[in-house]
């Protein structure tokens, strides 16, 4: 079986699937503001109870989207995969939005009053996320609508500042469908995982302090 971890956003999740049809046997959903490493091992442990002889693959959704819950997400599936001896693979958790059509597209907020917009055909990424700022939105989307592509966001903001734009969020469902049909080669006993990131880390560095 396939065990798919989603922790990207504020609504995480967790699935098995058959490893062959990618057919979804059981799923866990929970919500948190933080990190979620508070409410990810009650979930796990209740979806993997008599079953986890019997994973052979774990897939986790890689971002874009909230730093911690990435982070957590990464080092659990790295924890599983040790335990389990299992193999480990990345995916990006905008391939894993849930939605009824499989091409859409995602705005987020990208803070620093930036927002990003990607493209997923056919639950492929179809090029790295667009960083546009709020006076770019509305020309970065006609296309888009154009072509009827339904705007999918995880951030309420976003909902209240586009109106045809409705809160989705990725799921681990979605996320071990898509994984059923990753080639071997891209499946790893000791994959480096990283998040993806929209943009470096933003980090500040203490001014020095002036004697006197």
């Amino acid at each position: 079986m396939i065990l798919a971890i989603e922790t990207s956003t504020t609504h995480a999740s967790l699935a098995l699937a058959e490893k062959d049809s990618g057919v979804i046997i059981d799923h866990r959903d929970f919500v948190t503001d933080r990190a979620h490493n508070t409410a990810i091992f009650a979930s796990l442990d209740s979806l993997l109870e008599g079953r986890r002889e019997q994973i052979s693959e774990i897939a986790v959704g890689i971002g874009p989207g909230n730093y911690s819950g990435i982070r957590v997400g990464i080092a659990v599936a790295n924890g599983l995969n040790l335990v389990l001896g299992s193999t480990l693979a990345g995916g990006s958790s905008l391939e894993a939005w849930e939605c009824d059509s499989d091409s859409y597209v995602v705005i987020g907020d990208a803070r620093r009053k930036s927002f990003f917009i990607a493209e997923v055909v056919d639950r492929v990424l179809v090029s790295a996320p667009q960083l546009v700022g709020s006076d770019e939105i509305d020309s970065s989307l006609k296309a888009f609508r154009d072509r009827g592509l339904e705007i999918l966001t995880p951030d309420a903001s976003v909902v209240s500042a586009i109106a045809d734009a409705r809160l989705s969020y990725p799921h681990a469902r979605q996320l071990a469908g898509v994984a059923a049909k990753w080639p071997l080669e891209r499946w790893s006993d000791s994959a480096p995982l990283e998040p993806h990131y929209l943009r470096a880390p933003y980090i500040t560095t203490p001014k020095k302090k002036v004697s006197r």
